[in-house]
């Protein structure tokens, strides 16, 4: 998926908006009442998670792989005159973060297009400090038609709990909540609508 020619209009839409602030609501209520931790955010797209809880951490980093999302980050970043966000344009699927004892990790409908999770869990528990947090928010599993547009779509169809538990059990993490936060309606190719439910899932590292 181009998100590179998205990512000027993608502040644009207000049920982005609102589901990262859903999110973001999920993380409030998940973290431990400390003014010092430092967190990263994998694919933050033009950061709308992040702007909802930075005053939340002492350090953000916020990591993407596409330079159109990352400029449109930079801009929003300046213009609120944020101190404690840094945008790190990097794939992580290629090259390591450089960045370790991170206290926490959340993502937002980024994992559902990397094809091998195993790699991206073990980047991340290598990542988090021992007792670390990871938040994720994605789709649960859904028939294909999520992404009917994108003919293109080697990622995957949303996610099964008991799966991705025992993958992130795999990776050195044990889950601590899964409910659903979010439902996302969409059109369809055909023109039909129809509803995807997002899952809030929790994880510590051992």
């Amino acid at each position: 998926m181009d998100f590179d020619s998205k990512a000027q209009a993608w502040d644009n839409d207000p049920i982005k908006i609102e589901r990262a602030r859903k999110f973001a609501e999920r993380i409030m209520d998940s973290l431990p009442e400390n003014q010092g931790l430092i967190a990263l955010e994998f694919g933050s797209g033009t950061g709308q998670v992040s702007l909802f809880l930075h005053k939340h951490f002492r350090h953000i980093y916020l990591i993407d792989s596409s330079p159109g999302m990352i400029d449109v980050l930079k801009n929003n970043i300046r213009q609120r005159n944020i101190q404690n966000m840094e945008p790190l344009f990097k794939d992580l699927m290629k090259e390591p973060p450089e960045i370790k004892d991170l206290d926490v990790i959340y993502t937002l409908m980024t994992l559902h297009h990397i094809e091998d999770l195993n790699h991206i869990l073990n980047v991340f528990s290598s990542t988090l400090k021992p007792g670390g947090l990871l938040f994720i928010g994605d789709l649960e599993k859904e028939d294909g038609s999520f992404h009917d547009h994108a003919h293109d779509f080697r990622g995957h169809h949303g996610f099964e709990k008991d799966k991705l538990k025992k993958l992130l059990e795999k990776n050195g993490f044990s889950e601590t909540d899964y409910r659903k936060f979010f439902k996302l309606t969409k059109k369809l190719e055909n023109g039909n609508l129809k509803e995807f439910p997002l899952f809030f899932m929790a994880a510590r590292r051992d």
